[in-house]
């Protein structure tokens, strides 16, 4: 009779009878590489995305992070605040920790399929974002679902510390971080007022207005995703977190906690008010009937996570590392402490008590000059490896030059053109050679602020934030810029070509980017003729198109140096026809540069082309 009744409670006890497995529309109609898909009952399913956290090795090591907006007018609901976040698993072939979002709205039937008694058919409007459900409707979907996972899919959910994960809905922090790319995107597009959208923000959020939403929601993964591949973080529904409402002080937020936030906005949102920012309060309870809150405009997806102390082992990590923190300071802020510990022998319990705040508030006040300079280590080496590159880029343009002027009387090059190389290569020299200055300038401050293993730590961080933003190339600049710092402090920078080489050396492991400057063809390259008219010269496919250049393969774009004029064909060209003149037109503004990739220039230099080596902004491919 026992081994009966305790059937019975665990039959009630799961929400709804297994059936086949929905199709992925239903789950996943967006799949990608790096998606965790843990199945639900009734044949459903939920997808996660990871939201990686690069930060130090330490135990306590957290991501600073700058959340709402500079923006006054955000006033008490988004003014900037400082905030951390810290995921507490390890994902499978990557460095660092992460948590797992999930990658769509919670579905109606996601949410039925949890918390109904009967299994739902998948539908198309049952791929519409659960809504009108308050915040405990919410946190006992999580409950259920982490019961129903528990007990049918415990080998599939990521482990912190041999401890598995449960859902929950995320922390502000969390959805914020998340929604504005994380470390997917350099610093300038995190704090902008919402992720990189190329394609217009139509195409990645649902908002008011018939060429959009049209004033209801739709159904979830129909849009591109963010930079971390998680859909419809705003518009569509707003999305409940889990902590209530404070309002923002300047740089904190403020002691009291209220209702419940909502975040990035819905359906009825108008499109210039979209942003990361956005937060909102709602009421927890309706005042007039007493029922908790229910919105058509409000839904809420899910996060897993881990509970901070998993295991005996992992708290004593955490209070070693905390102990260690405590006694890291500066020399003033060591030499308060040792006065406050004087003044604490013998006084009154008032005064220790006195003293115990001034203690905890220098203690803090440390931690965050710590937390300051150790951001700034890492935007420094970030800087010295970007200009290593650059000047890396720079000698293989350079290279490419002196190659065509060591051609040049194999294609037959005339004098102006050969001037011309040679004018560009000395500007690549120039470009080169600055760069390497700032690069010294950067290491050289960085030798006199910290020490080789600071060094060595914060730009194993860099690293990884540069990988998650898929730029792993300045891993090698990275690592030679710190070793030349930590040199620096010990005997000084080396000699200018000895530091110039082995830079250079750093990008010689490195695919040259696509668009590298051109060789010397092997045979002059004579331009197509036609009786009336000139042709421009077949060009080699190692070339990049240049508008306006005849014979041969003409070079990348300089921004050092104003364009070349347009050159002439050779002699032997001019040998079978009449010369022509391009005509030329002094009066008119020069044409603007075409459209693509190219590099960014300065007028009067014009572009002729584009250049597959940079992005319209002219940034380095890879680079957001």
């Amino acid at each position: 009779m026992r081994v009966t009744l305790a059937a019975l409670l665990a039959l009630l006890a799961t929400p709804a009878v297994a059936q086949a497995p929905w199709p992925d529309d239903f789950t996943n109609p967006r799949a990608a590489d790096g998606d965790l898909v843990l199945p639900m009952p009734c044949g459903g399913a939920m997808a996660f995305r990871p939201v990686q956290t690069p930060a130090g090795p330490g135990a306590l090591d957290d991501r600073p992070v700058t959340l709402g907006t500079t923006d006054p007018a955000g006033g008490i609901a988004e003014f900037a605040r400082r905030e951390s976040v810290a995921g507490p698993f390890q994902g499978q072939g990557q460095q660092g920790a992460i948590y797992w979002l999930g990658k769509y709205e919670v579905t109606r039937d996601q949410y039925a399929a949890v918390m109904e008694p009967n299994c739902p058919t998948p539908s198309a409007t049952g791929r519409l974002p659960a809504a009108t459900l308050s915040w405990f409707d919410a946190v006992a979907f999580t409950q259920r679902y982490t019961t129903w996972l528990m007990a049918n899919a415990r080998p599939r959910l990521p482990q912190a510390d041999g401890t598995p994960a449960f859902v929950r809905l995320p922390t502000e922090e969390e959805w914020e971080y998340a929604a504005r790319g994380g470390a997917a995107v350099s610093e300038l597009d995190f704090l902008a007022r919402t992720f990189p959208m190329p394609e217009g923000s139509g195409r990645y959020a649902w908002f008011q207005g018939p060429r959009s939403a049209s004033g209801r929601a739709q159904p979830v993964g129909m849009l591109e995703p963010n930079p971390l591949g998680l859909h419809d973080m705003l518009g569509n529904v707003g999305e409940m977190v889990l902590e209530p409402f404070r309002a923002v002080r300047v740089g904190r937020l403020h002691g009291q906690a209220g209702g419940v936030v909502v975040k990035g906005g819905d359906f009825r949102t108008p499109e210039a008010s979209l942003r990361s920012s956005l937060r909102i309060e709602i009421p927890p309870f309706d005042a007039t009937d007493g029922q908790a809150t229910r919105l058509a405009s409000v839904g809420f997806r899910v996060v897993l996570a881990s509970h901070v102390t998993t295991s005996l082992r992992r708290a004593e990590a955490l209070n070693r590392a905390f102990e260690e923190e405590s006694r890291a300071s500066g020399t003033e802020a060591e030499n308060a402490r040792r006065q406050i510990a004087a003044l604490r022998e013998g006084a009154d319990p008032r005064l220790r008590q006195g003293l115990d705040r001034l203690e905890a508030g220098l203690m803090a006040a440390e931690r965050a000059r710590l937390e300051q300079e150790r951001a700034g280590i890492r935007a420094q080496l970030e800087g010295a490896a970007v200009l290593g590159r650059s000047a890396v880029l720079s000698q293989r343009r350079l290279d490419g030059f002196q190659a065509l002027l060591d051609g040049a009387d194999v294609v037959q090059a005339s004098p102006e053109m050969r001037t011309n190389w040679a004018r560009a290569a000395e500007g690549l020299r120039v470009e080169r050679e600055l760069a390497i200055d700032g690069y010294a300038r950067i290491v050289a401050d960085l030798g006199r602020t910290a020490d080789r293993a600071t060094l060595a730590t914060e730009a194993a961080v860099v690293g990884r934030e540069t990988e998650a933003r898929g730029v792993p190339e300045l891993r090698p600049y990275l690592d030679i810029a710190a070793r030349h710092a930590a040199d620096s402090r010990d005997s000084g920078l080396p000699p200018r070509d000895r530091m110039r080489e082995e830079v250079l050396a750093a990008g010689r492991g490195i695919a040259p980017p696509q668009a590298s400057a051109p060789a010397p063809p092997a045979q002059p390259q004579r331009p197509a003729t036609t009786p009336a008219t000139p042709q421009r010269p077949a060009t080699p496919p190692a070339a990049p198109p240049v508008a306006a250049v005849p014979p041969p393969p003409p070079p990348p774009p300089v921004t050092a140096d104003p364009e070349p004029p347009l050159s002439r064909p050779s002699q032997a060209s001019q040998s079978q026809r009449p010369p022509v003149t391009p005509p030329r037109q002094p009066a008119q503004p020069p044409a603007p540069p075409r459209e693509g990739q190219g590099i960014s220039v300065k007028p009067p230099i014009q572009r002729g082309g584009p250049s597959q080596t940079y992005d319209q902004s002219g940034k380095p491919l890879g680079f957001r």
